[in-house]
This record gives structure tokens, sequence and C-alpha cells, in this order.
């Protein structure tokens, strides 16, 4: 176990010279809203509206009160084309000749199968060229597993979506990115919901964050664990990461905004773990086993 701990901390020691700056929105906080902008000038009838949803399927939020829904109380309608656009100035910097998009979030579709859809699209030059979001540039590292959506259809509920891409060039500190959520529908109307998003989440990777490692940071508890591990911190927050991984150096689990006490174990084989805890400035490492 000790050889084991040893290789996998140096793996994370190693990835320090890339780090994560996340950032998110979640249609509440009026500090973010100001990245969101429906055009309603060159399309007056856009759909897209941040609210309650009061809809058939559309009734709650996935973190409430509000989200982004074509239209908060109405079908969508036929014959339309909408969209929304995020507007991202990179703060945090992006690493040289390590240029990606990472987006993800939650969403909810009610929508007629395949003719009625929505797909997500980016600029990195203000707007001048489009690209799709899809799955065939994927540019996950670190272990980090794509969750692709479908944007159409029934999802039957909120469902989780994440996004690692290439993109066409380098971008630099204070660079904006403009990531456009669209919906179309064709000349059938069938008064369905459409398609809602909540808690959107983007990352920038920065080069050279000066970690610190601090294993008195955390402690975890129960150990060995079966169920849900719990995390005590007297530093979470939004900036918060957690990360496991199992005796080959595989990501088992990875959230890059943990704000919680408990992980879930139940869906972990019996064996040994390392965790890694980060809060941008120090981190940790610290072993774990599950017992079923």
């Amino acid at each position: 176990m000790k050889q084991f701990a040893l290789s996998i901390s140096l793996l994370l020691i190693a990835a320090n010279s890339f780090g994560q700056w996340t950032w998110g929105i979640n249609f509440e906080d009026p500090g973010t809203l100001d990245k969101i902008k429906i055009d309603t000038v060159s399309n007056p009838n856009n759909t897209w509206q941040i609210g309650n949803p009061n809809k058939t399927l559309f009734n709650a939020a996935n973190s409430e009160p509000n989200v982004i829904v074509t239209d908060t109380i109405n079908p969508y309608p036929p014959n339309d084309t909408s969209s929304f656009t995020v507007i991202h100035i990179a703060e945090g910097g992006w690493v040289y000749n390590y240029p990606k998009v990472d987006i993800g979030g939650w969403y909810f579709v009610d929508s007629d199968s395949l003719t009625d859809y929505g797909y997500i699209d980016y600029s990195p030059d203000l707007g001048n060229t489009w690209y799709l979001v899809d799955s065939t540039r994927g540019a996950c590292t670190w272990g980090a597993i794509e969750d692709l959506p479908t944007f159409t259809g029934n999802s039957n509920g909120w469902k989780h979506f994440y996004y690692c891409l290439e993109i066409p060039q380098v971008v630099s500190f204070g660079d904006t990115i403009l990531y456009r959520f669209n919906f179309i529908s064709d000349s059938v109307q069938t008064n369905k919901d459409g398609l809602m998003f909540d808690d959107l989440q983007f990352e920038d990777w920065i080069e050279g964050v000066p970690e610190i490692q601090n294993d008195n940071l955390i402690k975890l508890f129960p150990n060995p664990t079966s169920d849900v591990l719990r995390i005590n911190s007297a530093n979470l927050s939004d900036y918060s990461s957690v990360q496991i991984f199992n005796y080959l150096g595989q990501v088992m689990y990875d959230n890059p905004k943990f704000n919680e006490e408990t992980i879930e174990t139940r869906f972990l084989p019996n064996g040994i773990y390392l965790l890694k805890y980060s809060d941008l400035k120090n981190f940790a490492v610290k072993t774990f086993e599950v017992e079923h």
C-alpha cells in the first residue's frame, strides 16, 4: 500500500503544474447573470427565458428556484431557432499549446425526437467563427470522463453533461470565449416543453499553480468505509476539488467544485484508494479503504 500511495502521490504532485479555474452559473446569483445574453434584437421571438419553470414536465429547477428554459410557461413553438450566449473572459489564463474547452452542467429535454433538438457551439474569436461542441474533438485529461448529452427526445428528468474539447487556437489570459446554446424546432406543433439548463460550469486550465501539500487540511472517516465517506475540512468552498484514484492510478471520482461533506462510495469495489483534496492554494493526499 505504501508503494501505491507513493506512486500516485508523485503523479498528483506532477499534475500540479496544471490547475483549474472553475466558475458556474446557477441562475440565482446576480453576479453571474450578466454573463448571459439572450438576443431579442435580431430574434424578437427568442424563446429562452430565465425564471422558475411552470410547465407540464418542467416544474422544478435542478437547484431551486431558477433555470434558463425555452419559455417558462408555454410549449416551444414550431419553426423556431432560439439561442442564448454565455460570455466567458479567460480570467484564469489558458495553458499554451494546451487549449481546451471544459463545459458541463445539467439539462432536461422534452422534444419531438431528432427533428426538434438542441446543441452547443463556441467561438474563440468573438463570434466570427463557431465550432460545434461534440464528441469528435474529445480532449479529456487527468482521467476526466466525458458525459455526453442528447438534447432531443425526453431525458426523463435532469441529466448531467460534461465536455472536454480541443479548440483550434491558443486562448490567453483575458481573451473572450463565447458559448452559444441553441434549440431548433420543425414545422410540427407538438406542445412539448423543450429544453432547459441549470448549474452550468466552465473551466480554465492554467499553468504553474503554486499548490503546497498539507495533509492536515482534511480528515476522512469512517475508514474503512462502505457506502459513504465523510470529509472534514474547515476550508470547503466553491474552489475546492476532490479526486479519487484506484491502485492503477485511474480516476474513479472527479468533482472540481466540491462543496459537500460526503461522497458515496458504494459504487467503488473493495480495495485501497487515494483521495486528493485541493483548494487551489493547498492540497492534501489521503488513503482510505472500501469494504462492503
